[in-house]
């Protein structure tokens, strides 16, 4: 299911504004963002294992909250068998879900709390601010999702969104 701004409305702000505090936080300031930079800094404030699996083909990630006696912990687990451009969007898409404490059975919301996710990990991966810099230098979509390390089809649809052209 596809959302307007309006739809979404302060949640996209939110969403970007949260990638974009986890940039700063993280001291990255160029492309490509290194995702193992940002689980090094959510790891000083969330007890946070990503992992590989074998998932089915429809499965590409997922984020579960683990209790084991008094401690608490989170596991992202993405699907192994998928390109690694794949694997780094859902990485970042359940790190979005970390931020915002989404969780499954929270099925009033699932479709937005999906799409928040998306304009997360779509920022935290193509932060704007740096999309705008390399955009007037290199405007081809190519050479930037291979920059960004994202796909073609992410780079075209921030490129989009994001209204450089």
């Amino acid at each position: 299911m596809e959302y307007t701004d309006t739809d979404l409305g302060p949640r996209k702000t939110s969403a970007k504004n949260l990638a974009k505090k986890l940039i700063k936080d993280s001291k990255i300031k160029e492309a490509p963002v290194s995702l193992r930079i940002v689980i090094e800094c959510l790891q000083t404030t969330h007890d946070l294992r990503v992992i590989a699996h074998g998932f089915s083909d429809h499965v590409s990630g997922l984020l579960m909250r683990c209790k084991q006696l008094d401690e608490e912990y989170f596991v992202i687990g993405f699907n192994e068998n998928q390109p690694w451009c794949r694997r780094r969007f859902t990485i970042a898409h359940e790190i979005g879900h970390l931020l915002f404490g989404h969780t499954c059975n929270q099925s009033d919301d699932k479709d937005h709390n999906e799409k928040e996710a998306d304009i997360f990990a779509a920022e935290l991966l193509i932060p704007k601010e740096f999309l705008k810099k390399d955009f007037k230098i290199t405007p081809k979509i190519p050479d930037l999702a291979k920059k960004y390390l994202v796909s073609q089809q992410a780079m075209g649809i921030k490129i989009t969104t994001d209204r450089l052209i």
